[in-house]
């Protein structure tokens, strides 16, 4: 489940969309307005999550399940990121990793939005990233993306990835937006 990411490459984004340079981000969690490019190919705030009618948020899709009709009345949207977070189980723990691109300072995730609101496409995932958990985000380059945007169904194409671990902060919906998010963690204070 992809519920929290970064966007870094914020410069890159307005150059290809548009619109102002945006302060970068380093803990985008659901709740939260995030830009989101529709299919206007311009950039619009959105929140991370549909609401549901139990109080939750429906923050990611199946790219199995979005020709059901349950989702033909969302919009396409695409979700720039520059990394994603996902945890493994570590006793009681949740051990954090983040997961980007050395080569790409920003990726586009495959999205659905409707009025104010966005959800992220997920898809298997692939190595390195299935070492650690069976979903991802569906990444698209730009050229695939602007595809998906127009109706065209969506062509993966998995850019390498990197794989490292995070310091605990990040465990924390309301942990500091700040670089520090995607070191490694200190061997000293490692629990």
């Amino acid at each position: 489940m992809c519920s929290r990411y970064t966007i870094i490459g914020t410069r890159l984004l307005a150059e290809q969309f548009g619109g102002p340079v945006l302060p970068p981000r380093y803990n985008c969690a659901p709740g939260q307005r995030l830009p989101v490019v529709t299919t206007d190919l311009t950039i619009h705030k959105a929140v991370f999550g549909l609401p549901r009618q139990d109080g939750g948020r429906q923050i990611n899709a199946r790219i199995e399940r979005i020709f059901e009709r349950s989702y033909s009345r969302r919009r396409r949207c695409l979700v720039p990121m520059s990394g994603f977070y996902e945890w493994t189980p570590v006793g009681s723990v949740r051990e954090p990793w983040y997961i980007s691109s050395p080569d790409t300072p920003l990726l586009y995730a495959a999205g659905l939005t409707t009025g104010d609101f966005f959800l992220i496409i997920t898809c298997p995932a692939v190595p390195p990233v299935q070492a650690i958990h069976q979903r991802m985000p569906l990444l698209l380059p730009i050229d695939a993306g602007i595809t998906f945007l127009s109706g065209g169904d969506p062509v993966r194409i998995d850019p390498p990835l990197q794989i490292i671990r995070v310091g605990i902060a990040i465990n924390h919906p309301d942990a500091l937006d700040d670089p520090s998010l995607i070191t490694p963690p200190d061997r000293h204070h490692w629990w």
